[in-house]
């Protein structure tokens, strides 16, 4: 694959099964025998994560849903930006994120303000992060899909997280705000190249076996390895 490895990026809404899946396409690749390393955005250990993860609690009195989008998008790519800079690629065949350019054009895009196109504002995400910053782009995104009332049962399972404690975040509270995070995803699919659109709910809602799901990515991703 060369000097530079394979950049792949799985995205989704709040509670759509993606760092299961994650998990499980990391220990495949590594069965495989490849070098993987991994980068999880956003990175709450760092200063820029740290700023992101007390907007998305509240901590500080300023949440995460009110802050302009175009100032809300700069923190996740500053901190996208730094990480890459810290991560030396060349040690590994495979690079996986959780989570990507693509999810600040998704959920940053869902709060464009009345009467500004949300494919334009998608657009400016990609050039800020890929052309402005330079931050590397993935050969291929991952969007695993699902319904917002799956997302929210999903998202109450979740547990304890550093950064928010037991509660849901203010992104996650929101269910219209979900809604319209997931049909920027399916615009995203539209905009940024490489993009695999998986649906992970049967019709009922439920999801699908995570094995099924595995095989599915599986099957998207071998032919780049082979390549």
């Amino acid at each position: 694959m060369g000097k530079q490895p394979l950049i792949v990026a799985l995205e989704g809404i709040d509670g759509s099964g993606k760092s299961v899946q994650f998990k499980r396409l990391h220990a495949r690749l590594e069965a495989a025998g490849l070098r993987v390393g991994v980068l999880d955005f956003p990175c709450y250990e760092g200063f820029f994560g740290r700023e992101i993860g007390k907007m998305l609690s509240n901590a500080e009195g300023v949440s995460a849903a009110v802050v302009d989008v175009k100032s809300m998008s700069l923190w996740y790519a500053m901190d996208r930006k730094i990480a890459f800079d810290q991560f030396d690629r060349s040690k590994y065949d495979i690079v996986l994120l959780n989570r990507s350019t693509m999810a600040n054009a998704a959920y940053q895009g869902s709060r464009v303000p009345e009467g500004t196109s949300h494919r334009d504002f998608i657009q400016w995400i990609f050039d800020l992060e890929f052309k402005e910053l330079q931050i590397p782009q993935p050969e291929m995104f991952f969007i695993f899909d699902i319904p917002t009332a799956t997302s929210r049962a999903n998202v109450a399972k979740k547990g304890h997280r550093d950064y928010v404690g037991d509660d849901a975040d203010v992104y996650e509270k929101d269910l219209a705000f979900l809604d319209a995070v997931r049909s920027g995803y399916h615009l995203c699919a539209e905009v940024f190249p490489g993009t695999v659109l998986l649906s992970c709910a049967e019709e009922d809602g439920r999801m699908k076996p995570m094995e099924v799901i595995e095989d599915l990515v599986w099957s998207h991703i071998q032919p780049l390895l082979n390549a």
